[in-house]
């Protein structure tokens, strides 16, 4: 009797074990979600809090545009946003995540246009972020792109003077796809040494999300708001046409 006793206390000393790592994974879960839900607030998309509020840093897995202007009500006239309301950074950087377009209070004389879900890089449209920063830096003299998403491996950027675009670049790591190369390599991009090789190259050198993050804060503004002696502020929150399918 005593072998299958053993057995019997064996395979209840693995149930223990399997019930109790899986409901440390299961609190580790809820946990992650709570911590989720609590950036992801309000609950209802259209409620945004014009309360000023300090800049909230962003970039990692969004898309934005920096225009060098202090003029906030403008910039979102020019992008003919419809169902413009105010919202302060908390809730404008909420929005953003959920397919509206934030565009902030001015800091350090720019106005950024934040959107998860705008074109990308290769969208040729008018709505497209190419075209769109060329039309904006007519009126404004520069404006830039930027875009990184860890999951499709997406990292991109570009700069438009008087309107003109002097550089552009996008890589797709899902697909290995360099999406664009135009202009010359800035000054910049050489001092960072962002001169990267394709997929199949022995050893190849491709973008990362930092880079996008360097770039912009070296052309325009730090998305991360890493400076000292901010203003807090309140910016607006618009909606985009979309085309009809």
């Amino acid at each position: 009797m005593k072998p299958v006793f053993y057995i019997v206390l064996l395979i209840i000393a693995v149930l223990i074990f399997y019930f109790i790592k899986n409901t440390m994974n299961s609190n580790r879960v809820n946990e992650d979600a709570q911590k989720e839900s609590s950036l992801r607030k309000p609950v209802d998309a259209r409620v945004f809090d014009a309360k000023p509020d300090m800049p909230v840093g962003f970039g990692y897995k969004s898309q934005w545009y920096a225009v060098k202007t202090e003029n906030t009500d403008e910039v979102a006239k020019e992008l003919n946003l419809t169902s413009i309301q105010a919202a302060n950074w908390a809730t404008g950087m909420w929005g953003a995540q959920e397919d509206y377009y934030f565009v902030t209070p001015p800091v350090r004389g720019w106005t950024i246009v934040v959107n998860s879900f705008m074109p990308d890089i290769s969208d040729s449209t008018d709505d497209g972020p190419l075209k769109t920063i060329q039309y904006l830096s007519r009126k404004y003299g520069e404006a830039y792109y930027f875009g990184t998403h860890r999951v499709v491996d997406y990292h991109a950027w570009a700069k438009a003077i008087n309107g003109e675009i002097v550089r552009a670049y996008g890589y797709l790591g899902e697909s290995g796809e360099t999406l664009i190369n135009q202009g010359k390599l800035t000054s910049e991009e050489l001092i960072h040494n962002y001169v990267y090789t394709e997929l199949d190259h022995e050893e190849p050198i491709l973008p990362d999300e930092e880079h996008v993050l360097t770039l912009s804060k070296e052309w325009a503004i730090d998305p991360l708001m890493e400076y000292e002696g901010l203003n807090s502020g309140v910016g607006l929150v618009g909606e985009k046409v979309k085309p009809a399918s």
